[in-house]
């Protein structure tokens, strides 16, 4: 009996080979787009699992809630929250880490390389156990200074990963070249990692005390902090402890005292506490834009993705369901004599629920050709390097196979209990079988079902596009275009050439301008600081402070990117009052300087106009200058700093010569190899051991959308394989009606129908399900991307979802008449002799 239904299977796909083409075609589809996401969903989930221990440890995050401004948050902490919590959550907490990361040069044979190191306390190792390809965790971090490689560093320095004692020199992390002896060499840390550590060094706090803002302080934040919890302790249990210890303990409740400020120290200041599994998906709740080591990921994206596969699948699934049952009246005779010679209705549908699997089977070794294909364009979209080896991971081959089953048994569940309640007396009396009205109905609420799905898929698609273009296509406050981006001016071997750099920049053929800044558009740190607002009247008191960000531009920084104050001036060397410079401590003064302000930070401060705000002095501490008043001689308008998702802060701006890290080349030349070569030999003139950084500020900005490019993309293509696969369900139905109708079409040739009314007639049959189809999910699609569209500062307007849907519809309807149309020309055009010869 068994061989008698493979045979059966096998004869039945061999005769409808149109049919099974579709059935197995949609299925591959379906069952490639489920796998291609699910490697993506998988490499999402599993971030920092390789790490061992790593469900015991934790990381502190920072938020700053001030009043009139957006809170500040970000994943870092501040310096000495590690041993305040070491020691007061002493039962929560077994070991603590800092992690400080810092851009610097390691030379090696004369050569000199640009490296991202990371500085961390001598507890690194019993927070996080990395696995050694050379050394062990016990000696590897003995002193400061000590250093610790990846293999891929070691291999790229030395050739070989045994290269414990060999030296490295890092220039410069303290004006000086430092001699660094490699104590260790870690394995590779996988790509699925919230930080990707190639360099490590044994932090020597002394090396900071320079810049008491990194690690001697309570408020600025600027250290990677992890907690390893003892055994049954939770982060939630972490977080209490440390609420209480802010509200009562710490030195917040004093500062708060003394600024005057009134409830608990957790009314400002709300740190949060994240299990390390977490960092990668739920870490940018907390990031504000400040990021993170590495690129953030999105659980929202893993779950609209993971549901888009789905969706596909369950439109394969459709197509056989609504083809299976078409056909099925084909094959009423085979089961009314199945039934007559002793079969049940449970081994009848056993016979389609077989065949239903077999169909899915081949549909699944389809699919893995079709991955092994797209997969190396599919990680270029996403910008990943997704692996995909069944014969090194059974366990995803095994469940593969299991889904395969599973999508079988599902399609074939409503085909097999539908053909197996055929009556043997009533087909084999009329010789046939009609098509229920009630069957009919199914499959075109299955129709709807699919272009429902097809058609908000493509509506998400365009909304997350458009939102896209939307932003880049803004206009952002100022000129972008013809700009090169030095990056890391205030390095040591470079600070100090500085001016000499620029000159020599500015000597270059097609070289407009050089001018300096903190941060380049698109950086835009957060730099925050009190700024007290004195009175006209008596210059000694004013209102309260008010928390702003700063940066520092410098001379000609606003003309070179075509920025106009709307009021006042920018900052002129004219003036000679205009920079901001460290006040020597014995001299124990109040400086006075000029700051530019913008239109956010104007209404901040409460003034009214630009007009008004030009003369007012405001009071701050500069960071390394000391107390300055500092008179307001600009307001410019709202630049966009950083990407469009965050806004605009209310931003003061200094000439603050100490703080400049990037030079802005404007170049007026189309010959860019001859301006990059000039650039690199002025540089490696001056700079010899310290590699360039540079960046072109058009290819900076397009950075910032790199997440929402790979989202729209991912979108694209998986919309565009829903739609392939509803058109080929759709074109499967049209043939089956087709087939089933050719005695009406050939009395209506017969009658003077032509081909065009033919043809009209079978369209709209399928247009009225796609257009029901389209009433359903537009109210979906705009409810799902209006709130979506929240997360952005400067959005498009929910009104034109409702436009993109519009578009989406015409485009699903207008797929689905050429699907259609292509197979209902074919019948019309027949003769209708052949037809009718029977009749």
């Amino acid at each position: 009996m068994f061989k008698n239904y493979l045979m059966t299977a096998w004869r039945h796909i061999i005769k409808n080979r149109l049919f099974s083409l579709i059935n197995v075609l949609g299925l591959a589809i379906g069952l490639m787009s489920c796998i291609l996401i699910l490697l993506f969903v998988r490499d999402e989930l599993t971030y920092d699992q390789w790490i061992p221990e790593g469900d015991r440890v934790v990381r502190l995050h920072s938020a700053f809630y001030s009043p009139g401004r957006p809170p500040f948050l970000t994943v870092r902490s501040a310096g000495r929250m590690m041993e305040a919590m070491k020691n007061y959550a002493s039962a929560e907490v077994e070991d603590g880490v800092r992690l400080v990361v810092e851009g610097t040069s390691i030379l090696h044979e004369d050569r000199a390389f640009d490296e991202t190191v990371y500085f961390a306390d001598g507890s690194f190792f019993n927070v996080f156990p990395l696995p050694f390809a050379d050394g062990d965790a016990s000696r590897a971090f003995s002193k400061p200074m000590d250093l610790v490689i990846s293999e891929d560093v070691a291999i790229r320095y030395f050739g070989r990963t045994d290269v414990v004692g060999e030296t490295l020199t890092s220039c410069c992390l303290d004006s000086t070249p430092i001699t660094l002896q490699v104590t260790g060499v870690i394995k590779n840390v996988p790509e699925n990692s919230h930080f990707d550590i190639d360099f490590l060094v044994y932090m020597d706090p002394a090396m900071f005390d320079p810049y008491p803002n990194i690690l001697n302080t309570w408020t600025s934040v600027n250290t990677y902090t992890y907690f390893k919890l003892r055994e049954g302790a939770t982060a939630a249990d972490l977080k209490e402890r440390l609420y209480y210890w802010l509200d009562n303990e710490s030195p917040f409740v004093e500062m708060g005292r003394a600024q005057g400020m009134e409830g608990k120290p957790s009314g400002f200041i709300r740190p949060n506490v994240m299990p390390l599994h977490d960092l990668h998906l739920h870490a940018r709740k907390d990031a504000g834009n400040m990021g993170d080591l590495n690129a953030m990921g999105d659980v929202q994206s893993v779950y609209a993705f993971a549901i888009v596969a789905i969706l596909i699948l369950v439109i394969a699934s459709i197509n056989f369901m609504n083809l299976a049952t078409a056909r099925g009246i084909r094959r009423a005779r085979e089961v009314a004599l199945r039934k007559v010679m002793g079969a049940s209705r449970l081994q009848v549908a056993g016979q389609f629920l077989g065949e239903a699997v077999a169909v899915a089977c081949i549909a699944l070794l389809v699919a893995l050709v079709g991955v092994e294909t797209a997969l190396p364009v599919y990680n270029d979209a996403i910008n990943r390097t997704l692996e995909f080896d069944l014969t090194g991971d059974l366990p995803l081959f095994a469940a593969l196979v299991g889904v395969a089953v599973v999508v079988g048994l599902l399609s074939g569940s409503y085909p097999a209990a539908y053909l197996s309640h055929f009556r043997p007396a009533k087909i084999l009396k009329s010789n046939k079988s009609s098509d229920s009205a009630g069957a009919s109905k199914f499959r075109t609420i299955l129709v709807v079902f699919q272009f429902a799905i097809s058609i908000g898929l493509i509506v998400c698609t365009a909304v997350i596009y458009g939102q896209t273009q939307y932003a880049r296509n803004m206009d952002v406050g100022y000129s972008y275009t013809s700009k090169l981006e030095l990056l890391g001016m205030r390095r040591a071997g470079v600070a100090e050439q500085r001016d000499a750099i620029a000159d020599a920049l500015r000597q270059i053929p097609g070289v407009e301008s050089v001018v300096y800044s903190s941060e380049a558009p698109s950086q835009d740190n957060e730099n925050n600081t009190g700024f007290q607002l004195l009175s006209n009247e008596d210059e000694g008191t004013g209102g309260e402070q008010v928390v702003i960000n700063y940066h520092s531009m410098g001379y000609d920084f606003f003309e070179a990117y075509d920025v106009k104050p709307l009021a006042g001036r920018t900052f002129d060397r004219a003036f000679g009052t205009d920079e901001t410079v460290a006040i020597p401590e014995e001299e124990n003064r109040m400086g006075a300087s000029s700051v530019v302000i913008n239109e956010t930070a104007m209404r901040a401060l409460g003034l009214r106009s630009p007009e008004e705000a030009v003369g007012r002095v405001l009071r701050a501490d500069v960071w390394q200058a000391g107390q300055y008043d500092l008179t307001i001689i600009g307001v410019t308008p709202d630049i966009y700093f950083r990407s469009l998702k965050f806004g605009v802060r209310p931003t003061v701006y200094f000439n603050q010569p100490d703080r400049f890290n990037v030079a802005t080349i404007t170049f007026n030349t189309n010959d860019i190899p001859a301006l990059l070569n000039n650039v690199e030999k002025v540089w490696s003139e001056f700079a010899p051991l310290v590699p360039m950084r540079r960046e072109f500020l058009v290819d900076m900005l397009d950075a910032q959308y790199q997440a929402e490019d790979a989202q729209a993309t991912m979108f694209a293509a998986f919309s565009v394989l829903a739609v392939i696969v509803a058109c080929l369900g759709l074109y499967g139905l049209a043939s089956f009606t087709a087939e089933q109708r050719t005695k009406e079409i050939g009395i209506r040739k017969v009658l003077g129908a032509t081909v065009r009314d033919i043809v009209q007639l079978l369209v709209w049959q399928f247009s009225r399900p796609v257009l029901i189809a389209n009433i359903i999910a537009w109210p979906l699609a705009w409810y799902v991307m209006s709130g979506w569209l929240e997360g952005f500062q400067y959005r498009l307007d929910s009104s034109f979802i409702w436009v993109l849907a519009l578009a989406a519809g015409a485009i699903a309807l207008l797929v689905s008449w050429l699907t259609v149309a292509s197979r209902a020309i074919k019948v019309a055009q027949s003769n209708p002799i052949h037809a009718l010869r029977y009749e």
